[in-house]
């Protein structure tokens, strides 16, 4: 491999770990628990969603000296007729363990389906990556064309010219003995793609932000939309949230009657849906017979 391939090699590489690092996070930080730091306060909350993206599941149990706890484990016994663990031993980062029996610990998982995001994610991040990685060729091939034809004598002088176009430099040098009518480009710059694979990163985009819940402006824009259309775009986001949301309440409500504690889980935004958010950005205009939505921030 070329140091220029290995070099491509590796930026696709980096594009694809900084959109799974945005995804990632994005993933971890949609939902947050009321009143945690008040019966938790040893608690990395922070690690908990962590572990709830990469591998679904995390153990909640009461600790005599720390208080309120949440772990990774492991099954140690037999499950129950539905599959589920009877018997678990958690295990910290630090060496910590302990073996918890059915009825001293609360499963909290990501989402109804109890399956890890991370696999989706990553999916998400490879296919937003090469769209990236093709508008950055597709606007790098604008620059000038990409096959030249010339005498091998002049084949240094041609790279020459070459790297400094690539280079964006703004003056070039070359020699006076330079034949520009025997040098010939056979390939015109590749035909500009990159607005629309914008449009298409887009979509993935928000459909990544469907998959957890986050409400996204995937509908299309018309000269009317009324706040039903725009409610139904966002049905996947809703049912998305929903399924995450309440796996953690069922897990939580477990929680507090075991314990007897009050705490609450809450969508960052204060609501379990979109409505809250429709309602800001949108008002209803009546025009007539019709009703349309208009845009307030396009006012200014």
């Amino acid at each position: 491999m070329s140091r220029k391939n290995g070099y491509l090699q590796i930026s696709n590489i980096k594009t694809t770990e900084m959109y799974k690092r945005q995804f990632v996070s994005l993933a971890e930080n949609v939902f947050n628990i009321k009143n945690l730091e008040k019966y938790a306060p040893f608690m990395d909350y922070s690690y908990v969603n962590k572990e709830l993206v990469y591998k679904g599941c995390i153990a909640f149990f009461m600790d005599e000296y720390l208080g309120l706890l949440a772990l990774p484990y492991v099954n140690i016994g037999k499950l129950d007729l539905y599959g589920r663990p009877i018997d678990i031993q958690v295990i910290g980062r630090n060496g910590y363990t302990r073996k918890l029996k059915q009825g001293e610990y609360v499963l909290m998982w990501d989402n109804r389906s109890k399956q890890a995001l991370i696999y989706d994610i990553l999916q998400y991040a490879e296919r937003v990556s090469l769209i990236q990685r093709t508008i950055d060729i597709n606007i790098s091939q604008q620059k000038t064309n990409r096959i030249w034809k010339t005498k091998t004598e002049n084949k240094k002088t041609i790279e020459d010219l070459i790297n400094g176009v690539s280079a964006n430099d703004e003056a070039i040098l070359t020699y006076d003995n330079l034949n520009i009518d025997e040098t010939t480009g056979i390939l015109a710059p590749a035909p500009f793609v990159a607005d629309k694979l914008s449009e298409q990163k887009d979509k993935i985009w928000n459909e990544f932000l469907r998959l957890i819940g986050i409400a996204n402006s995937s509908f299309q824009k018309k000269e009317r939309n009324i706040r039903d259309e725009v409610f139904i775009s966002q049905a996947g986001t809703i049912a998305s949230r929903f399924t995450r949301f309440n796996s953690r309440v069922d897990a939580i409500n477990k929680i507090n009657k075991l314990w007897n504690l009050d705490l609450e889980v809450e969508y960052y935004d204060g609501l379990p849906t979109t409505l809250k958010e429709e309602e800001v950005e949108y008002e209803e205009v009546y025009d007539g017979d019709n009703a349309n939505i208009s845009d307030e921030s396009s006012n200014g």
